[in-house]
């Protein structure tokens, strides 16, 4: 009987010990013109379920503005390659509309339910066993990345993992990150030794790039008019589909996607030490102790050359109509009056043009030539109070920053962190809001 009983305490040990999955999948973004990021989470969130991930352990942040706008030529669909799949049909999203915010992503990460509001609720469930991946879609810029309404700066993203580790959320958790200037998420804040492992569409410096766009973004011959996927996130997903997440590790996927996405510089932070464990044991809801040989039978073999010869196909596609993050929203409008014409599109287009114009000139008055070495001072963000006092003062003066509008905030990072001390932050804001209203 003692024997019994121990068996079945080490079995329930066993069961334990064993880790679970989770995914968060964020689309940051609205409008039509950005329609890639809706496509790129819809697609993640089928995988992490072909993968064996509870649809109960897969929680999805996305405004859901895209499948119905007006201008979608196939309702209710949403496609991440052309002539592909619709990736829309089963994707479930938990937090939809304004409830797609910083708060709300934060609390998830946390597992703190009380923390949320809107959305159905859902929050990370994970413990000291959990294996936890998290991937986002949308707009950034240095020392931030942007939701619908709001921003996130990675000062509080670190925060929060700080939390997740010191309370044990997770044994391990990879992050995969889709947005301008994506590496100062992470570059000199991202601790080394909690476990977490994150890799990004570009370094800290550069924009990230849109693929399958016009004239790639047919569907059976239908223009979408608008990019279909970000390319960082098409080569990781496709290369995922392709391989057998048994048998290629973190690190062979980065090394592959590192080369095959050569509009920006894919980089990695963190901690390396897991990097050896098969995809699938993130991406999927594997436990596999390494990677595995590939030993696949005649059938398998052929369904993966197949499904490698597609990508193949589809990679000249990808670099060909690739199309620069900031310039989504002039490219939706071009394409859109190629493909339709119309006397408002013209006038959209007019306007984009101006708006583009009218930031320039703010910024050229905020930040006279003389004070901006080279163009661009390279200088990191540490000074993330002021930061946030300046994305604020400059929107309430000037208004919402645009997709295109974002690549100034690295001038605003520069004037706050040479400003000599805390004292001068109410000139600056002084400052933004004269420039604003020049």
């Amino acid at each position: 009987m003692l024997r019994y009983t121990l068996a079945i305490a080490l079995l329930l040990g066993l069961i334990s010990a064993t880790a679970d999955h989770w995914a968060v999948i964020v689309a940051g973004s609205n409008g039509y013109w950005n329609y890639r990021h809706q496509a790129d989470a819809c697609h993640a969130y089928q995988i992490m379920k072909k993968n064996g991930i509870p649809e109960s352990n897969i929680i999805l942040m996305a405004y859901d503005d895209v499948a119905n706008d007006p201008e979608n030529p196939f309702p209710g669909k949403i496609f991440n390659k052309p002539n592909g799949k619709d990736v829309y049909a089963g994707c479930n999203i938990d937090y939809k509309g304004d409830s797609v915010n910083p708060t709300n992503f934060l609390s998830i990460l946390k597992g703190d339910a009380a923390g949320v509001k809107g959305g159905n609720g859902k929050v990370l469930k994970s413990t000291a066993n959990s294996k936890v991946f998290v991937s986002f879609f949308d707009h950034g810029a240095p020392g931030l990345i942007a939701f619908p309404n709001e921003y996130l700066y990675a000062n509080d993203l670190n925060t929060a993992f700080n939390y997740m580790h010191d309370n044990k959320k997770y044994d391990e958790l990879v992050f995969y990150l889709e947005a301008c200037e994506s590496g100062s998420m992470f570059d000199g804040i991202l601790k080394n030794n909690i476990n977490i492992y994150a890799i990004t569409a570009a370094n800290p410096d550069e924009s990230s790039w849109g693929t399958y766009c016009y004239p790639d973004d047919a569907i059976n011959g239908v223009h979408i008019n608008s990019c279909l996927g970000d390319l960082f996130a098409v080569n990781w997903m496709e290369d995922s589909e392709a391989e057998n997440v048994h048998s290629e590790s973190l690190a062979a996927q980065f090394t592959k996607i590192q080369k095959e996405t050569d509009k920006s510089h894919v980089m990695k932070y963190g901690q390396e030490t897991f990097t050896n464990e098969p995809i699938g044991n993130f991406q999927g809801n594997f436990n596999d102790a390494a990677v595995k040989p590939k030993v696949e039978g005649f059938f398998d073999r052929l369904v993966l050359k197949a499904k490698k010869a597609a990508i193949s196909a589809s990679d000249s596609e990808r670099h060909m109509s690739a199309v620069h993050s900031r310039d989504s929203k002039l490219h939706h409008l071009y394409s859109t009056l190629q493909t339709k014409g119309g006397h408002k599109i013209s006038i959209d287009l007019s306007t984009e043009l101006n708006s583009r114009m009218r930031t320039d000139h703010v910024f050229e008055d905020l930040v006279p030539s003389q004070f901006r070495p080279n163009g661009d001072q390279i200088i990191r963000p540490r000074n993330f109070d002021c930061l946030k006092q300046a994305v604020a003062q400059y929107e309430k003066s000037c208004g919402k920053f645009s997709d295109y509008d974002l690549k100034y905030v690295r001038q605003l990072v520069n004037l706050c962190e040479t400003l000599p001390n805390s004292s001068e932050v109410p000139v600056l804001m002084k400052r933004i809001q004269d420039s604003c209203e020049h």
